[in-house]
């Protein structure tokens, strides 16, 4: 069975390693010189290509139409509407995310089961340099990161 980790696994540990907010943030800076944007682009570029090497050992991870999924945009510019969790253990939940891409006239899900740990935080809310609407939880970019061979972390 794999167990999934939400969210950032404990202080001092990596979160998002890929697709960080700063450097999102720095892509969107109306106020580069246009070598430091080469440069930030070129990083992102690299991460990008990172990732899809990291992810694309994940493939007899976990069930073929997720992975397909998220092997193109997945939930990228979505809106998290709520999300849900269900106990039923200390360290065993069920979490359910709803997400829209039309102010929430529809509506998808991820279902995440067997959850060991969840973490939510919202990066842009106490950004003073937001590039984006601070009341809204816009959903950038994922990661599913392998913990460890039992384990997957989706950030």
């Amino acid at each position: 069975m794999l167990k999934l980790d939400i969210g950032q696994r404990g202080k001092g540990e990596e979160k998002v390693r890929y697709f960080t907010y700063e450097l999102f943030l720095a892509l969107n800076d109306q106020n580069l010189s246009h070598k430091e944007e080469e440069k930030i682009q070129s990083q992102w570029n690299h991460n990008l290509e990172d990732y899809r090497l990291s992810y694309k050992a994940l493939v007899d991870r976990m069930q073929r139409e997720v992975y397909s999924h998220f092997s193109g945009w997945g939930f990228h510019d979505f809106q998290l509407i709520s999300f849900e969790i269900k106990h039923k253990c200390l360290r065993k939940m069920d979490v359910k995310l709803s997400l829209s891409n039309d102010d929430g006239l529809s509506k998808n899900f991820l279902l995440f089961h067997d959850v060991s740990f969840f973490k939510y935080h919202h990066e842009n809310y106490s950004n003073e340099k937001s590039v984006m609407n601070r009341d809204k939880d816009n959903w950038l970019y994922e990661e599913f990161l392998s913990v460890d061979p039992c384990t997957l972390s989706f950030e």
